[in-house]
């Protein structure tokens, strides 16, 4: 019997030691074989994963694509086959969404990444992710789908409002509001490009829900607005882009009312008809007097609409028609020439007395801000009759009165024309003007984010109708202090395309006490900037802080206007925002908006913005030290 193996030269514990060295080499290599199994069949199930979520990325761009294709363009609803065809896109997406929910869900390299914890968290947002977005779509698509049920029981036909429509449509947009309000979750955990795809999706969700929210209530404000809850009667101030205010110069007028659902017109005419001998009951604001009050706001019609606070210029309206005429109007609409050639696509082509031609959409701005002038002295006593707005309204009405006209596609027509200031509604009701403010649809630029809101005017101060030929651009540098203070320089360059050498008319004015010669443009530069903020010869007016200067151009030359502005403590919890509400002009200015210093501060995003200023726009930048 063998007793235990004694290496010579060595002590039993260091052959004991020996011993067990020799089999933790075997478990090493035991170690080592299944760790090489394990890393081969994790890298195999990343290579079926990648493959995996290779496809599942060609399904969210298929999906991302067709979905931009029906949301983002703002005529996806406008008429039946723009509905279909929507419809159908959303259909593909939703398609491609459930296709790429599937491929995870049996992907192996997926599956096992369920237990792996920092894969699982990320395994379980990407699902979430395309089930949340197939949600949003799901709802759209439903949406899309009743709008296209409803549009006929929403129907104007022969000048008849069909209220129970209009409450079911604005019921359906509410449901979809609330259905993709609940699509909002947190992107805590979730790293890359998919984190980036969470808060994207928030912010579409976001956006989103408060657009459809307010639509509804837009939808439920216009319905009573319209008479659906007892009969209404508005002034219908129609504006001249040719010789502008704030907005167009109020020249012509029409009123309407809404009995019973039926819409009909009691007179329509020129504004001389309105004229005044004397300003109406009420002082103006301490600003607004010291910049307009010598242009009589209160009394002349032309110069009713040159503040920024449509609320303030609806109600001297309201009172004035009162004073002129003996009778009260309950609310008042305003459109543009932008906003009739909204109305022109959908009734189609109108013909008018006194006009060669027919009025369509594209012919409208031409005829009516420029061909209707030509020939007529600078001081011919007929001119005023030209003034034909008033005119094509009662044709356009006339034809939107007659048959069947699609509601749904006037409603995106009008909302389109709100969003560049063409159309705007005033009602006394409060609950309907907070609606029509919060949507866009009313209101002043300083009715959101009054601390951070600039707008910018440029107004006729000749008689001549000029303004079809002026072109502002407007530049806007900020800096931004390390105390967080923003100065902003706002450069607006006025270019005159008026004809040079013109003999003197009507449209171009001449030579005379205000004009040296035919032509000259005297412009009211007014840049009215956020609430609080510091400019030179600056008051408090429209809720906003306001400087203005004046300024010759002759035709064919160019002015440039410059404003200097502080905006106290800019930088809010990392971010930098400013909001810039445009002036309704004929063709929108050209905007250049851009953060070109800003000493220990890190910008995050895109520094500059060229495009145009065709509707309100709103910055905002992430900023660290």
């Amino acid at each position: 019997m063998l007793g235990p193996v004694v290496v010579p030269g060595r002590p039993a514990s260091t052959a004991r030691h020996a011993v067990g060295t020799a089999g933790s080499r075997g478990s090493r290599r035991g170690l080592y074989i299944s760790g090489g199994l394990v890393v081969a069949a994790v890298v195999g199930l990343a290579v079926f994963a990648a493959r995996d979520l290779r496809a599942v990325r060609m399904d969210l761009l298929a999906a991302r694509s067709a979905l931009e294709g029906a949301v983002v363009d703002p005529g996806a609803l406008r008429t039946p086959e723009r509905r279909e065809a929507t419809e159908s896109e959303m259909n593909r997406a939703v398609a491609s969404l459930s296709s790429a929910r599937r491929r995870i869900l049996r992907s192996p390299g997926m599956t096992v990444a369920r237990f792996v914890p920092v894969l699982g968290r990320q395994r379980g947002g990407l699902l979430d992710v395309i089930t949340d977005s197939r949600t949003g779509a799901r709802a759209g698509l439903r949406l899309v789908s009743q709008v296209s049920d409803l549009s006929d029981q929403a129907q104007l036909r022969d000048g008849r409002f069909q209220y129970e429509g209009i409450a079911a449509l604005s019921s359906e947009v509410g449901l979809a509001g609330r259905s993709v309000a609940g699509l909002v979750r947190p992107s805590s955990g979730l790293v890359g490009p998919l984190g980036q795809a969470r808060r994207k999706l928030n912010d579409v969700a976001n956006s989103s829900s408060v657009r459809l929210l307010d639509g509804a209530d837009a939808l439920a404000a216009a319905r009573t607005f319209l008479g659906g809850a007892g009969e209404r009667t508005h002034l219908v101030a129609m504006q001249n882009n040719a010789e502008m205010r704030d907005q167009g110069m109020v020249l012509s007028y029409a009123v309407a009312r809404f009995s019973a659902g039926q819409l009909t017109f009691d007179r329509t005419g020129n504004i001389g008809e309105l004229m005044l001998s004397q300003p109406v009951p009420g002082s103006l604001p301490a600003g607004t007097d010291e910049v307009f009050g010598f242009i009589r706001p209160n009394q002349l019609w032309q110069s009713v609409n040159a503040t920024a606070d449509f609320p303030m210029s609806s109600r001297m309206m309201v009172d004035m028609y009162r004073q002129a005429t003996g009778q009260s109007v309950d609310g008042v609409i305003a459109i543009d020439v932008p906003g009739l050639a909204a109305l022109l696509r959908v009734v189609g082509a109108v013909q008018v007395a006194g006009i060669a031609e027919p009025l369509t959409a594209d012919n409208a701005a031409r005829i009516l801000l420029h061909d209707l002038y030509v020939g007529l002295a600078p001081a011919d006593v007929q001119a005023p009759r030209r003034e034909r707005l008033a005119d094509v309204v009662r044709a356009v009405i006339e034809k939107l009165t007659t048959g069947s006209r699609d509601t749904i596609g006037l409603g995106r027509e009008l909302g389109e024309a709100a969003a560049g200031g063409h159309f705007r509604l005033w009602s006394p009701n409060p609950e309907e003007e907070e609606v029509f403010e919060r949507t866009g649809l009313g209101g002043g630029p300083a009715s959101e984010m009054a601390d951070r809101t600039f707008h910018l005017a440029v107004e006729n101060r000749t008689s001549a109708k000029l303004d079809y030929y002026v072109e502002p651009t407007v530049r806007q540098d900020i800096s931004l202090a390390p105390n967080g203070d923003a100065h902003v320089r706002t450069v607006v360059a006025l270019a005159n395309r008026a004809p040079v050498g013109a003999p003197p008319s009507y449209q171009l004015g001449g030579p005379d006490k205000v004009q040296s010669r035919t032509g000259e443009y005297i412009g009211w530069f007014l840049l009215w900037a956020p609430a609080g903020s510091r400019q030179a010869e600056s008051v408090p007016e429209s809720g906003l802080t306001l400087s203005h200067v004046s300024g010759n151009v002759q035709a064919g030359e160019q002015i440039t206007a410059v404003f200097e502005t502080v905006i106290p403590n800019a930088v809010r919890d990392g971010t930098l925002n400013l909001r810039l509400v445009p002036q309704s002009r004929l063709k929108p200015m050209d905007l250049d908006v851009r953060i070109v210093d800003a000493p220990g501060w890190r910008v995050g995003g895109p520094t500059s913005w060229q495009g145009a200023w065709d509707r309100t726009k709103t910055f905002s930048w992430r900023v660290e030290r």
